[in-house]
């Protein structure tokens, strides 16, 4: 499973999102993690049908978007979140 997380360095939610999604991410070391950058590779943002609300993980199985989450969430959501679909 791969995690596909895009972000802008310009952006506060971001930023904010990084450090909740590594809490996330550490608990589950066999997701692999692709870091886009939203200003320095727009062909794979678009392929990739990210719109302008950041920062935004899409959770990919076998190339395939299973979920995405979108924006600020809190720690609890994300807790959530992993528990359904990281399993």
């Amino acid at each position: 499973m791969k995690a596909v997380r895009v972000g802008a360095l310009w952006c506060p939610s971001c930023l904010i999102m990084r450090s909740r999604w590594n809490k996330v991410f550490a608990t589950h070391p066999e997701i692999e993690i692709e870091e886009v950058d939203y200003d320095e590779q727009p062909q794979r943002v678009e392929n990739l049908a990210v719109g302008t609300l950041l920062p935004v993980v899409i959770l990919m199985k076998n190339d395939l978007e299973v979920t995405r989450v979108i924006g600020e969430k809190s720690a609890k959501d994300l807790a959530r979140w992993a528990e359904e679909w990281l399993r």
